[in-house]
């Protein structure tokens, strides 16, 4: 009797690549795939261009202010509205520093804006300046502001440029070209010829120096004064 052969047992195959109508691959699809990637990766990009810029503009931030603070940080602080651009230099926008003399007296100088100097990072070119120096026990103050100025934070100074106007709290009124502000001492001085007015008259000279604690203007060279008579308040009759 005749043996039969057994049925040939199915055998899986590997499925071929989709190919096209042509016979060629489906590119269609690689194409898809390719265009969502780009934009996923276009969309990545401008985020971290955003990330970088804004942790940039943070790291200036942070090295500027930690490069004007003195070494002893609890005579002198800094701080400012924000960061712009002067002339294509990093500035602060509104700079606030405020510190305490040798005598622990405070002190406030104000400005427009601050521009480090890039020689040396310690010192600053200010524009639109204005300093508070106050005494605390007597409650005596000297307001001097000017256009523009220079601060050295390792020397507690201000160097200013004129026209410089200073007033005191007892009546005085001085106007000169430049100035020198001894934010540690609360002393003002001037080698420039100085013009003022006060409750003893007026006055003109070649330099001067005006010292907060003392309530005293020093005047030096060529100097011109008006007295004024001193006028005594009447006394009020009894009803």
């Amino acid at each position: 009797m005749a043996r039969r052969n057994p049925t040939p047992a199915a055998v899986a195959q590997p499925l071929a690549p989709r190919r096209s109508v042509s016979g060629g691959m489906d590119w269609a699809a690689r194409t898809r795939g390719s265009m969502a990637s780009s934009k996923r990766y276009t969309r990545f990009v401008t985020v971290m261009k955003r990330v970088l810029l804004i942790a940039a503009l943070a790291l200036l931030a942070a090295v500027l202010a930690y490069a004007m603070q003195p070494r002893r940080q609890e005579r002198m602080a800094l701080s400012f509205q924000k960061l712009g651009l002067v002339n294509n230099d990093l500035a602060m926008v509104k700079p606030r520093l405020t510190g305490l003399d040798t005598e622990g007296n405070p002190y406030v100088v104000t400005a427009e804006t601050a521009i480090q100097e890039a020689k040396n990072t310690r010192r600053a070119r200010l524009i639109g300046v204005d300093a508070d120096l106050t005494e605390k026990k007597q409650g005596t103050w000297l307001n001097v502001t000017a256009p523009s100025g220079l601060l050295d934070a390792d020397a507690h100074r201000l160097m200013l440029q004129g026209p410089v106007a200073g007033y005191s709290d007892n009546g005085y009124e001085v106007h000169t070209m430049a100035a020198d502000v001894d934010l540690k001492n609360g002393i003002v001085r001037g080698r420039r010829m100085i013009v003022g007015q006060g409750p003893m008259g007026t006055m003109r000279a070649d330099k001067f120096a005006l010292y907060r604690d003392k309530r005293l203007v020093f005047l030096y060279g060529n100097v011109h004064m008006t007295v004024l008579p001193s006028q005594k308040p009447k006394k009020s009759k009894k009803p």
